[in-house]
């Protein structure tokens, strides 16, 4: 990579002041109002405005690399974003709408800059791009050799660039749409002389992949008689046997909100599910819900949201009266259910019975602070499973596994010490590294298996022995290991237990595997689906 400083200020973008009032966050993801930090870059007069953007950098949905050229005449987001992060994740609806609302005379470039490493992978983040419907260029930073020029020091950061190719200022935090919305209309009016409507050279990622019967399958789940498989680029939940034959397809590849019988209702990116004696219960994700498929009526409902965005810390409140954040997870246990609010930073408690929603544990800071429930704190959570009084937690991007007492009101930290520690070492909990969790069942009240989702790996948590080891995978994003055979796994999102066995939603590679605890033997699980099926666009 031959990127240096000096070919990146071979331009004549001046960072200047800019009325952006709001609150600068400093490392990590930021979910709140943020404020701008400027600098002055003396610009460089003689810049040839046919270099390249980001020179010896990879690019993504573009024939080729973007040139300053391309720049000029638009107003310009570059959206510095990392994607494990969900604060990142956030940003891309408000942006995608600003882009269909102004079009050309707007480009939006996504800025990889990678916190994990696994995130530093190209043919991974194509994936993302996929999965997250990201049409607009990216371009992998993956030594934040743009965002240490920009000076971006929290995910998500924005930094927004005027037609005549003045930096005017950056934004920390997610929301700020009416903001983003002003200022570029103001831009466009101010600037409309030296518009460039000239569309930049797309080759979208996702008009090269081939179509599968699962798409970025996230989570899975199981009951005595069936297996639920959230299939989240398809925003639809499979209901299968436990053999793989589909029973019912629930939802369409249309991401919508719409409840009503299994041929009309929609989801959008659904992530957590769990079973109830009539029906499933699901973290619809994308649309910031909580739904209920009801399987003797074979209906859908929501139970829980407005399908805003918001993150309400304390209180109780009538389940479909507010907005929800990012529910990622469910665990159900007698008429409470428990939700993994990623987007937050908490877990959140629906009653059932009462149809009462609010935080149980997690002051909505993120961190990894163990103690009473509402001064905890948690990163991301995305993964739960209880087993007696404990919850457990797959704590994400502190890539630790987290625990809550639910009698004693209290939490603790199995595996993991912050936000920026990870890696791959199995061994005493004490030392064991892990990287991005995002699955978790336990198999007894001493053994918990996990997805080590960035580490390609299925690992085993001894409690009696206090030991993390590997049950499945090579650290490799892959299909089949070229020396042996072996199943390898491509970030897994989700997994859980069936009769002495692991069922993985192998999320990048499009499947669900089995993985025997007794024997070690691992088998793909045959999705199958009948002819009679109706198999919804």
């Amino acid at each position: 990579m031959n990127v240096t400083r000096n070919h990146l200020v071979k331009n004549r973008y001046l960072i200047v002041f800019y009325a952006f009032v709001l609150l600068f966050c400093l490392d990590g993801c930021s979910a709140e109002s943020p404020q701008v930090e400027s600098h002055k870059i003396k610009p460089d007069q003689s810049r040839d405005t046919s270099t390249e953007f980001a020179p010896g950098l990879p690019w993504l949905n573009v024939e080729r690399p973007l040139t300053f050229d391309d720049l000029m005449g638009k107003v310009v987001i570059l959206d510095f974003w990392t994607y494990g992060c969900i604060n990142c994740i956030h940003v891309l609806a408000d942006l995608k709408r600003l882009e269909e609302k102004y079009g050309d005379q707007l480009l939006v470039i996504g800025v990889h800059t990678p916190k994990f490493d696994n995130e530093k992978n190209l043919d991974t983040l194509r994936s993302i791009a996929i999965r997250y419907g990201v049409d607009h260029p990216i371009v992998n930073d993956i030594d934040s050799l743009l965002g240490r020029y920009y000076g971006m020091r929290a995910w998500p950061t924005r930094v927004i660039i005027d037609p005549a190719g003045k930096v005017l200022g950056k934004v920390t935090g997610e929301g700020r749409y009416d903001l983003f919305d002003e200022k570029i209309a103001e831009l466009l009016e101010k600037h409309k002389a030296i518009l460039n409507p000239t569309p930049i050279p797309h080759k979208l990622e996702r008009e090269l992949v081939a179509s599968s019967l699962l798409a970025s399958p996230g989570k899975i789940a199981a009951s005595n008689a069936h297996i639920a498989i959230s299939d989240s680029l398809h925003n639809r939940v499979l209901l299968t046997d436990h053999k793989g034959n589909v029973l019912h397809i629930i939802g369409g590849k249309n991401a919508g909100s719409r409840d009503g019988d299994f041929s009309i209702a929609q989801f959008d990116t659904p992530q957590g599910l769990v079973f109830s004696r009539q029906g499933i219960y699901v973290a619809d994700t994308g649309n910031h819900k909580i739904r209920y498929i009801d399987l003797s009526k074979k209906t859908v409902t929501t139970l829980a949201g407005d399908g805003s965005l918001e993150r309400k810390r304390d209180g109780q409140y009538n389940a479909n009266s507010i907005g929800l954040a990012s529910p990622w997870a469910l665990a159900l246990k007698g008429d409470q259910l428990y939700i993994a609010m990623a987007g937050s930073h908490q877990i959140w408690l629906y009653d059932t019975a009462t149809q009462m929603i609010s935080p149980f544990a997690g002051s909505g800071r993120e961190g990894i602070d163990d103690g009473a429930l509402k001064i905890a704190t948690f990163s991301q959570p995305s993964g739960l499973s209880i087993r007696g009084e404990w919850l457990y937690v797959a704590d994400a991007e502190d890539s630790a596994v987290r625990r809550v007492h639910l009698e004693e009101a209290r939490v603790e930290t199995i595996v993991g010490t912050g936000l920026f520690d990870f890696g791959d070492r199995d061994g005493v909990l004490a030392q064991a590294k892990l990287q991005h969790v995002l699955g978790i069942s336990t198999v007894d009240e001493d053994q918990i298996v996990i997805a080590d989702t960035y580490n390609h790996k299925i690992k085993l948590i001894d409690l009696e022995q206090g030991e993390v080891m590997t049950l499945l995978g090579d650290g490799r994003p892959g299909i089949l290991s070229t020396i042996d055979g072996e199943i390898q796994l491509n970030e897994p999102g989700g997994l859980t237990i069936m009769n002495g066995k692991v069922l993985i939603a192998d999320t990048n590679n499009n499947r669900i595997l089995s993985h025997t605890l007794s024997s070690g033997r691992t088998e793909i699980l045959k999705i199958m689906v009948d002819a009679d099926i109706d198999v919804k666009e």
